[in-house]
């Protein structure tokens, strides 16, 4: 499948009833914003769908608003609410482990943040992907912390299906960054949207977790 206006809806439209049927799983609030991530992604994909040229939807400050938003769920929400998310499933004594990365996902959040808001931004169309100007200095920097951030608490997450979201969008971005890096924002963003259709997975596999640990954080004690 290439990429076009018409995958990114594709990809949003079908994302939002996996988003619906996470959020129905939802026993607490601490559940919530992982459960939320197939909706953010489907909202980020139809904003991208409205952005490109070919869907002629947009233009002047409206498209202008579009890629800030698309740029500002990327590089501002992400790498706040993915972390905070998996802390939160996490049991008690596992979140440490979690913890480092929400205070750098909550740095990259702010600092990206600022920069989506206040500098000139802009999209240039390459064949099957959109390449996102903006004006973030030393990329290489807050890009290699933005990974750290987003990935990396799911590959520390005791939840085998966090830790496939993770290697899924390690294996993505690895991909990705070597075959059309001019494009990586916009592509590594599908691979991860799919990939977030692992948050019903587990969504549902919670059901099989006591209610001391599913709803309290209380790790399970093992059996001798």
């Amino acid at each position: 499948m290439c990429f076009s206006p018409a995958a990114d809806l594709a990809v949003g439209a079908a994302l939002l009833p996996v988003g619906v049927a996470a959020l129905r799983e939802v026993r607490c609030r601490r559940e919530i914003p992982f459960a939320l991530l197939p909706v953010v992604f489907a909202a980020h994909q139809l904003i991208e769908a409205a952005i490109w040229p070919d869907a002629k939807m947009l233009s002047g400050e409206m498209l202008d608003l579009a890629v800030r938003a698309y740029l500002f769920i990327a590089f501002a929400l992400l790498p706040a609410l993915v972390p905070i998310a998996i802390l939160l499933l996490e049991p008690r004594g596992a979140r440490l482990r979690v913890a480092p990365f929400v205070a750098l996902g909550a740095v990259v959040s702010a600092y990206l943040a600022v920069v989506v808001l206040t500098e000139p931004v802009g999209i240039i169309v390459h064949p099957h992907a959109l390449e996102y100007r903006h004006g973030v200095t030393d990329p290489w920097v807050w890009g290699t912390l933005y990974i750290v951030a987003v990935i990396g608490p799911a590959l520390m997450s005791g939840y085998p299906s966090i830790v496939a979201f993770g290697v899924i969008n390690l294996v993505g971005l690895i991909v990705v960054a070597i075959i059309y890096f001019q494009a990586f924002a916009s592509l590594w963003c599908v691979i991860a949207a799919v990939a977030s259709s692992l948050a019903l997975v587990h969504m549902v596999s919670r059901r099989r977790l006591t209610d001391p640990h599913r709803i309290d954080g209380v790790a399970p004690v093992p059996v001798a």
